[in-house]
């Protein structure tokens, strides 16, 4: 709910006035308007009177951050800054992440994307903290394609849900190419574009009835392969869905896979714990450098972000301790190798506890499941339940 209105400026970086975006500030009856600036040095001149809410920045053309905007996050540091322009450039988008910028719209400007990004930001800035009440939300990601993330969220999925007794929620958010379905040698019935599309029946019953039954302990929310769908994905939306799952599930594994945009820092911002998978690499160790920054002003609490080590062996020329001067926390876990016994999973479309229940990278992914359990205050079903689960690793 916004308030009766919030105070917000405009910013013409290259210093001409576009009057179709003024219309559609003007259009918003929550924004009231202060200024219209072709000059950035007036927003970082005090404001003795009143200070912003919003600031609208019009790029323009201009594919790279101007100094000046850097210091503007910082000299309002409570005003929400949106960025607009006809470039979505990944660098650009880093660079903004950085400073503390959340919003990139597209030009030309629109009503409806505009009146979405106020209500995120007021949304952001009102939010009352979770009290975790109810289900716990796991987010499992890599700071880049290829490191493990969908193998590790299945898999951590299939042994919380053998550990419990219980079971689990999975939801495959992998873009541009979610996988878990054919991990698991399944055909989608619906994906989540399906539910968000569906928001005003969107309830607990609603939900479970799209959710996917995988075996006795796991239940999949797929995700979307189309590229369009994709971009139609709103956060408010996720955001109902991992509320209700969290009423349904004692756990929920969400497979986000490594696309770093504003959805996936939305989602894992909502998570209570997020796993981030990298290897010992020195290509991975100086992006993930360039990437922590991001990571420490969206998850101040130094606890949430969990760092792993996948695909770990002895012998490499980097060590842990490399990348924990990098990340400047202890390294959570390190996964084993197993690249056999992994890809024969995945080529049978089946989990590990399936395909090979007794390799050491599925034996450290139910270790990690009692890990989460027992440092969340859960507890693990009776030995009789589990009683194959135990056999099996003898």
């Amino acid at each position: 709910m916004h308030p009766e209105s919030l105070n917000i400026s405009v910013v013409y970086g290259d210093g001409v006035p576009n009057s179709d975006v003024q219309q559609v500030v003007e259009s918003l009856p929550q924004l009231r308007l202060l200024e219209h600036l072709t000059d950035p040095q007036g927003l970082l001149e005090p404001h003795p009177e009143e200070a912003p809410d919003l600031v609208l920045v019009n790029l323009n053309g201009d594919p790279y951050l101007p100094e000046w905007l850097k210091n503007l996050a910082a000299r309002l540091p409570a005003a929400g800054i949106l960025l607009c322009g006809h470039h979505r450039d990944p660098e650009l988008l880093i660079q903004a992440m950085q400073v503390g910028i959340r919003e990139f719209l597209s030009l030309p400007l629109s009503r409806e994307e505009l009146e979405a990004a106020v209500a995120r930001l007021w949304s952001a800035r009102s939010r009352v903290p979770s009290s975790n009440v109810g289900g716990r939300v796991l987010a499992v990601a890599g700071h880049k394609g290829g490191a493990g993330a969908t193998t590790l969220a299945v898999n951590l999925a299939v042994a919380l849900g053998d550990l419990t007794g219980e079971r689990q929620a999975l939801v495959d958010l992998g873009r541009p190419f979610p996988d878990v379905g054919h991990f698991l040698d399944q055909e989608p019935n619906y994906t989540i574009f399906n539910i968000c599309q569906n928001q005003g029946s969107l309830d607990k019953s609603f939900i479970q009835s799209l959710m996917q039954p995988c075996g006795p302990k796991l239940a999949v929310l797929h995700g979307c392969a189309d590229f369009k769908e994709q971009d139609s994905l709103e956060w408010e939306a996720l955001e109902k869905v991992l509320e209700l799952l969290r009423g349904l599930y004692q756990w929920i594994v969400v497979d986000l896979g490594h696309w770093l945009d504003g959805l996936f820092f939305h989602v894992a911002r909502e998570a209570d714990t997020v796993l981030l998978l990298t290897e010992l690499t020195i290509p991975d160790l100086r992006n993930l450098k360039r990437l922590w920054p991001i990571f420490r002003e969206w998850f101040p609490e130094p606890q949430k972000v969990k760092v792993l080590v996948n695909r770990h062996h002895k012998g490499t020329t980097l060590s842990l301790k490399d990348l924990e001067q990098v990340v400047n926390r202890p390294v959570f876990l390190a996964l084993p190798s197993d690249y056999a016994a992994v890809m024969a999973a995945v080529n049978q479309g089946k989990s590990l506890a399936e395909a090979a229940p007794r390799c050491r990278f599925y034996q450290e992914l139910q270790d990690l499941a009692r890990r989460m359990v027992s440092e969340n205050g859960g507890k693990a079903s009776s030995p009789a339940s589990r009683r194959f689960w135990l056999f099996s690793r003898k």
